[in-house]
């Protein structure tokens, strides 16, 4: 079995990419341990840090198990392969170009303009109360841009749950894993976040008065901005 080493810069996705590769390939089968982290890290040419990040990825789309005090192990993809698997390879399989950035970002609006919708149909007050104070959360990272973009991943997913859909929350999740790297680029400007902050509320309220259609409008006219300053 050859890993193949790895450039600095391909971080956690190459990596994540890599074991994947094998596994479908059957170098790695069902039940099979994966070797500890520090021969697969020297393997890759890698820290354990970034190594531990792409197992947590893996993990997540329920490719690998870590069992505490065993190690990591390697799911039957035959029974339990999911669809953020299939959109997780799609892609990092050859890295992010601009036309495969750019379908992410237009995969991303049309699911998260529906999990908008079914959000308005179904969240309830308390739901929509937590949606409003996650957004004064926000509103107040504005200036400093600290924590802004992990707070607006957090608003984007709990508006999954709010929507009620396991599935649509977890083909979000896996393209937020994805592309965050660029959203956090998007975030430098101040009046980008601003802009960004602005479209949030906007999108609550039209969840809280329970209007579907706005609500879905709202999501996409906000992710369309984030397109747009990324591409033009």
């Amino acid at each position: 079995m050859v890993f193949k080493p790895l450039r600095k810069q391909n971080l956690y996705e190459s990596i994540a990419n890599q074991l994947l590769t094998l596994i479908r390939e059957g170098q790695f089968k069902a039940g099979d341990q994966l070797p500890g982290e520090r021969e697969l890290a020297e393997s890759l040419g890698v820290n354990r840090t970034t190594l531990r990040e792409a197992l947590r990825v893996l993990e997540l789309m329920r490719v690998v198990e870590k069992r505490p005090g065993e190690g990591v192990f390697v799911r039957d993809l035959e029974k339990e392969s999911s669809v953020e698997t299939l959109v997780f390879r799609f892609l990092v399989e050859d890295g992010l170009d601009n036309e495969t950035l750019r379908s992410a970002f237009e995969a991303m609006i049309f699911i998260e303009a529906s999990m908008a919708r079914l959000a308005a149909q179904r969240a309830t007050p308390e739901e929509v109360d937590e949606l409003q104070k996650l957004c004064a959360k926000i509103e107040d990272q504005i200036a400093s841009g600290e924590n802004f973009t992990d707070l607006d991943q957090k608003f984007h997913q709990l508006i999954g749950k709010l929507g009620k859909s396991p599935v649509l929350c977890a083909i979000d999740s896996t393209m937020w894993i994805i592309v965050k790297k660029y959203a956090r680029l998007l975030h430098r400007p101040e009046e980008r976040r601003k802009s960004c902050a602005l479209g949030h509320r906007r999108i609550v309220e039209a969840i809280a008065k329970g209007d579907p259609g706005r609500a879905g409008r709202e999501m996409e006219e906000h992710l369309q901005g984030a397109l747009k300053a990324l591409f033009f």
